[in-house]
């Protein structure tokens, strides 16, 4: 390498460290790379329609408890039990069986669990667990898992406000004791994010283990709900894939997607791929790419076939036959009644 070349490669090396660092010293956390296996930046930041890392503050909620609730965080981010991979951004808190918990942020109900009166200390019983997600309209969703049997508030669709009651505390799943397991995400992996308790009772938003916190959340009688959260242009971009518009994630049965776009590979065909979340055959459509790589598919939802239900989507290239697609996961949409 030329001493040119190598001031060159050193410029480039100490700005991208610089930048890491910038957003290290912004969110507080320990890296700004994009993590393997994964189609975004890692929590905190947000990948671009040009594929670049851009930083956001971490998203601000209250205690998902009714105003006055004491409550014991027992687990908070990267907690050394089980607070790992996906659930890194995760935070436990204690709560008695029964105790009511609410909405930590006002939106919309995405999914509902109740069925299940089984639990245990074994991640076996991982699969077993009640739960509520409430989209907040912004790409984020917040989950409150452990719900008691038949502990859910609010069916799927519902609009909640903060401090709204949507469960009941409880031991369902994994676990050793009722608690309440909290998540922000954004479908992908969990997000890291503040309290407005912690800020104000602690000088820190950050969830702090074994600290107890005092719920600040009251009933608001109403309040602002925006509208469903939608795919962006680029969720597919680690595909090779850049869309035209965003892409909505709940429909009605009986919908029907366009999706157009422009596809950046060498492969012949783009493929939109389809099944239940819970199980069953991925269902691929094919399209022919344009000279420069342009699409448009037409996805049609009929009841009889794509039922009320939740399924896993996701677009990729694909070969003359429909093949040779591969990934590693998928996006959640949601078909509701």
């Amino acid at each position: 390498m030329s001493k040119i070349s190598w001031k060159i490669w050193r410029t480039r090396c100490v700005r991208k460290t610089l930048a890491c660092l910038g957003v290290i010293a912004w969110l507080g956390f320990s890296s700004c790379a994009t993590q393997p296996g994964t189609p975004v930046c890692l929590a905190g930041a947000t990948l671009d329609e040009g594929g670049q890392c851009v930083a956001q503050r971490a998203a601000v909620h209250y205690l998902p408890f009714r105003e006055g609730y004491k409550t014991f965080v027992s687990q908070a981010f990267h907690g050394a039990q089980t607070h790992k991979g996906y659930d890194a951004f995760s935070v436990d808190f204690e709560c008695e069986e029964g105790d009511p918990i609410v909405a930590s942020r006002s939106g919309r109900v995405w999914d509902v669990r109740e069925d299940s009166n089984h639990g245990c200390p074994d991640p076996v019983c991982g699969k077993d667990s009640n739960y509520v997600v409430i989209d907040h309209g912004d790409g984020t969703y917040s989950s409150y898992h452990h719900l008691r049997y038949l502990g859910a508030m609010v069916e799927r669709g519902e609009e909640v406000c903060a401090g709204q009651v949507i469960g009941m505390c409880g031991s369902t799943g994994y676990a050793t004791a009722p608690h309440l397991h909290f998540t922000l995400s954004d479908r992908v992996r969990t997000l890291p994010l503040r309290f407005v308790e912690g800020y104000h009772q602690k000088g820190n938003g950050v969830p702090i283990a074994k600290t107890q916190y005092v719920s600040e959340n009251k009933l608001r009688s109403q309040c602002s709900v925006g509208q469903w959260s939608e795919l962006g242009r680029g969720a597919f971009l680690h595909q090779g894939i850049e869309l035209d518009r965003g892409v909505p994630l709940v429909l009605k049965p009986g919908s029907r997607t366009i999706l157009s776009g422009r596809f950046f590979g060498d492969q012949p065909k783009i493929a939109v791929h389809r099944r239940s979340a819970d199980s069953g055959t991925w269902i691929s459509e094919c399209v022919d790419k344009g000279p420069n790589g342009e699409f448009s598919v037409i996805i049609d939802w009929p009841a009889l076939r794509f039922p009320s239900g939740r399924y896993r989507m996701m677009m990729t290239g694909a070969d003359s036959a429909c093949y040779e697609a591969s990934w590693a996961w998928s996006y959640d949409v949601q078909v509701l009644p």
